[in-house]
Formats: C-alpha cells, sequence, structure tokens
C-alpha cells in the first residue's frame, strides 16, 4: 500500500473527522490525533460546529495555535505514543511552517548567478563597462555585446531533493488542514544522518535569515522522523484542557496581581512556632481562585468577581451530577470571606474602597448560549446551607456560560468589553 491509498487527501472530509463533545463519552483528549489508519480532531467541550469546509479549517488553525499558547509542556499530549508520554513531541508548528513556505515559494533550490557575454540578456553594467571595450560608431561609444546575469537553479541539489522529501511528509501529516493538494512523493528515501549532516552544513555556511528558519524547521522534522517509534501515527493535543480553559479565562478576565488575593494558610507548632511548608511561599496558599476580575477599580464603584473556571459537562449535557460540588462551592465563599476580612493584605486602590456588598462570585462553565450571537450566559445559582445567601452578595455563586468558539478566538489579555458584559451578566441577575 503506497502513502497515497494509506492517507487519501483528495476524499478527506472535514466534517467525517471533527468531533465534538468526546468527553460526555469519556474520551478526554482535545486536539489532533492520527492512529490505526484514522484521524480525528477533537474540538473541547461546548464547541459549536462550523457551517462549512473553510470555517472547519479556521477553527482547526486556532485550536492549534491556542493549544500552543496555553497549554504547558506537562499538560501537553503532544507525543507519538497515546497511553503514555514517551519519545519525542510532535512538531506541528515545523510541518506547518514547510508547508506554508512551499504553498507561497515552491520547492527550494540552490540558485546560481552566471555571468556572460552576450548580445541579449539582463545587462550588468557595472560588470560591462570594466570587461567590455566600447566600439566608436559615429563618434559615440557604443557596446556591441555586455555582460550578462543569467540564474541557474540548481534543482538536482541534495537539499531540493531533502526538502521535496520533507514537503511530502508534512502534507502527509497535516496537509489536509490547508487544502486537498497532495505533493509528489520525493525520489530520495529518509536517511536522518545524510539529512542532517547536509542540513546542519548549510546551517553553518548560512547566513540569511529566511534559509535559516526554513533549514531549522526541516531540522526539527527530521528529528521528529528518527524518534518516531510509529511513523502513521501522531498526536497534538492535551488530556487536560481544563488547565488551558483556566488561562484562557484568567487572560481575559483576570487581574495579574491575583497572589494578593490568595488565603494563606499555616501551623504553628508547640516550641518551635511556624512551620516552613517547603522554599515556595506560594506551597502555604492551600487556596488560589482562578481569576480575579475587577470593574470600576480605584473608585467608589468598584466591583471585586472571584471566578472558578470549571471545564465541567453540564453545559452539554444539562445532567445535575455534572454541576460544582460542595467543596468548590464552601471554597468561593472562603475566598470572598478572605477578601472582606483582610483588606490590609489586598493592593491600595482596592482595599480602600472595599465593601463587601460589592464582592461577587461566579462559576464559569463551557456551553452554548441560548440566545443568538450570545457569548455568556446565566443559568442559576449555587449557595451553602450555613450561609444566608440574601446576606452577602457572594454567598450566591452564579453560574455562567461561556462560548468556547468565542473565548478560542477571542482571547484578549484583559478584554475590557467582555469584563463589561460579565459584570453585567452577574450583577443584572
Amino acid at each position: 500500500m503506497n502513502d497515497k491509498e494509506e492517507f487519501s487527501f483528495s476524499n478527506l472530509s472535514l466534517k467525517d473527522i471533527c468531533f465534538y463533545d468526546a468527553k460526555l463519552s469519556g474520551d478526554d483528549f482535545v486536539g489532533i490525533k492520527h492512529e490505526s489508519g484514522k484521524l480525528r480532531v477533537q474540538f473541547p467541550l461546548g464547541y459549536r460546529k462550523a457551517d462549512d469546509e473553510k470555517e472547519i479549517r479556521k477553527d482547526i488553525l486556532n485550536l492549534i495555535s491556542v493549544l500552543s499558547t496555553f497549554s504547558d509542556n506537562e499538560d501537553s499530549y503532544i507525543l507519538n505514543d497515546a497511553q503514555k508520554a514517551q519519545s519525542k513531541a510532535f512538531p506541528i508548528h515545523a510541518y506547518m511552517f514547510l508547508i506554508k513556505d512551499f504553498l507561497q515559494n515552491g520547492y527550494y533550490s540552490e540558485r546560481e548567478t552566471v555571468y556572460s557575454r552576450a548580445s541579449s540578456g539582463k545587462i550588468n553594467w557595472g560588470r560591462t563597462i570594466k570587461q567590455v571595450k566600447p566600439q566608436l560608431v559615429e563618434g559615440s561609444s557604443v557596446y556591441l555585446e555586455f555582460v550578462t546575469r543569467k540564474t541557474n537553479h540548481n534543482e538536482n541539489e541534495l537539499i531540493s531533493q531533502i526538502h521535496k522529501t520533507l514537503v511530502f511528509e508534512s502534507f502527509l501529516k497535516i496537509g489536509w488542514i490547508f487544502s486537498s493538494f497532495a505533493p509528489q512523493k520525493g525520489a530520495l528515501k529518509f536517511n536522518s544522518n545524510l539529512f542532517r549532516s547536509v542540513l546542519n552544513s548549510k546551517i553553518s555556511q548560512t547566513f540569511e535569515e529566511k534559509k535559516l528558519l526554513l533549514f531549522k524547521n526541516m531540522l526539527a522534522i527530521i528529528d521528529y522522523m528518527d524518534s518516531s517509534s510509529e511513523e502513521k501515527s501522531f498526536y497534538y493535543g492535551t488530556e487536560h484542557f481544563e488547565s488551558v480553559w483556566e488561562r484562557l479565562v484568567d487572560t481575559v478576565f483576570g487581574e495579574s496581581d491575583k497572589e494578593k488575593f490568595y488565603p494563606k494558610c499555616r501551623w504553628i507548632i508547640d516550641g518551635k512556632g511556624e512551620a516552613n511548608f517547603g522554599n515556595d511561599i506560594y506551597k502555604k496558599y492551600s487556596l488560589r481562585p482562578d481569576t480575579i476580575m475587577i470593574t470600576g477599580r480605584g473608585t467608589q464603584k468598584q466591583k471585586i468577581f472571584v471566578l472558578d473556571s470549571k471545564y465541567y459537562k453540564y453545559g452539554v449535557s444539562k445532567r445535575d451530577y455534572d454541576l460544582p460540588g460542595t467543596g468548590s462551592i464552601v471554597k468561593q465563599i472562603a475566598y470572598a470571606e478572605f477578601i472582606e476580612g483582610k483588606p490590609d493584605s489586598l493592593p491600595g486602590d482596592v482595599k480602600n474602597v472595599l465593601n463587601e456588598k460589592e464582592i461577587y462570585n461566579a462559576f464559569i462553565l463551557p456551553g452554548k448560549s441560548s440566545v443568538l450571537g450570545g457569548e455568556l450566559e446565566y443559568f442559576g445559582y449555587s449557595c451553602a446551607d450555613f450561609k444566608n445567601e440574601t446576606e452577602k452578595a457572594y454567598n450566591k455563586i452564579y453560574g455562567i456560560f461561556l462560548d468556547v468558539r468565542t473565548l478560542m478566538y477571542r482571547h484578549i489579555p484583559h478584554d475590557k468589553d467582555m469584563i463589561s458584559q460579565l459584570a453585567n451578566v452577574i450583577g443584572n441577575t
């Protein structure tokens, strides 16, 4: 079976390989996986499906961008063994670089500039004046021949053949993201030692940034192909999208100095004093709110919102047991009580205008808004039976659906418009 039979570019339907809400069936993976001859693109829980293939392509590229930006290495599942992280990470950005470069510039070839005497061609006047003697014609100096310049493209160079092999490999793996085009397979068989030696030699002799970037991305693909135990399988994604979800929400809504809002815990040992939890002072914090959002900071209209990002199924499943539980609810109340009770530990422009009635709690869950074009939607609240939910605003923890697709496309740091929208949804409920 040849490569094209194994992986058909022309017959690939993006709608058939894209899956949504796989987490409902117990699969936590989000990203791209190709194993056992099957290709899947799994989007996060609650992600709205696009209507056409052009939009789907944009969604896949954006998914790759979000995963690469917001995933930590320890969270990532970007490896060639789906069951256990091992070997070398799949360098998807190197593959994408080669595809984009090829679509813009074609195959790489060495260019050699040759100068010769001729009566036609692209004239190099500097060399012509120095090397050719002009003739006198009716009292004027006339050049009857010139030094002309010609650029030869040597497509038989080894580096060109290596490029062809790696371009084919790139399209084989992820070319379907860009188009149904399938390039011809290079004549040169993969030889990691030879390929690496040629590229390292080129890198040592090259000072053009554009060429260096191409060669280094080619080298990254060679390193991956050499380390991959199963060339036909590859993975790019994460089984811990909850971490990505938290970082996305915190980027859009959160304050950069939220450490000031961490309740701090400690042990006092008889005869010894305060115990040391560890070298890192933040290990002493037993409670860390995901996101602190502040509106009207430093004014009398200031409001503080303690947000807990929950990558839970409820927005899709609507099953009660997929809601945040007692532990999460109690922690939210504890965060707010700390902010109210320890104003001296907060930033100056916050503590000076602090009002317990202006502290709010909310859970942010992925979900599809029932309102056309909606990005945020209130769906209910939680409370604890040992707290009077009407006594303090923060005793009610509001449940908010946030549109996943919108957040993944629009993750502007400290987005004032989105902050205003969320504050209004909570404040008007």
